[in-house]
């Protein structure tokens, strides 16, 4: 009886793309769940979103702490189009505020999740503080081109005071306080911030 030949071996190429993709899939599994409230999400919600098995988790993360921080990373990734500021530094103050608050504001709404459990996490590891000063230093240089026609002729010291006050004003911690513990509505947070940022840049 002739014994059939062996199935070629998977090519080394095909195990990395097929890992990389599942290894994907895992991380937006877990950027959905946290978004859906699950924070964190256990390994078998994880796995059960990503249609893989735990074990299979596992192989493609050495850690836990691997997948939160590759996580992170692709979080930052995924709403990238919302840190960017429409049309930056063009049009009269009035047009850049309110573009500048609506677009700050529609980013806190779509992370608010993701963006606690990295807060919460980031004292403890230092990969995430990375992350979160690097994300904080990034929305205070858009401020600084956003407001540059204002900003431009103060000198550099009180530019940045300026920069400063308007990236922490305007910043995740205000957005939840003002949104839990002071119970602002969207429409007031916005006209809020417009005021201030009107008054803080025009003296």
């Amino acid at each position: 009886m002739n014994t059939p030949p062996p199935e070629p071996a998977e090519p080394v190429d095909g195990r990395r793309a097929r890992r990389a993709r599942g290894r994907a899939a895992v991380v937006e599994a877990t950027i959905d769940l946290v978004l859906e409230g699950f924070s964190p999400p256990t390994v078998e919600q994880v796995a059960d979103r990503a249609g893989v098995s735990t074990a299979s988790v596992f192989r493609y993360f050495d850690t836990l702490d691997e997948l939160r921080d590759e996580t992170t990373r692709r979080y930052f990734q995924r709403f990238a189009h919302l840190l960017e500021i429409p049309e930056i530094g063009q049009g009269t103050l009035d047009a850049r505020i309110t573009r500048f608050v609506d677009i700050r504001h529609e980013l806190y709404v779509a992370t608010a999740p993701m963006a606690r459990m990295v807060r919460n996490r980031a004292p403890r590891v230092a990969a995430l503080h990375d992350i979160l000063h690097r994300h904080r230093a990034g929305m205070a240089r858009d401020v600084r081109r956003h407001f540059a026609t204002e900003l431009d002729g103060l000198g550099a010291v009180t530019a940045g005071e300026m920069v400063g006050t308007i990236a922490t004003l305007t910043s995740f911690e205000a957005w939840s306080e003002l949104t839990e513990d002071h119970r602002r509505t969207p429409a007031q947070i916005r006209r809020g911030w417009a005021r201030a940022l009107s008054r803080v840049l025009t003296g």
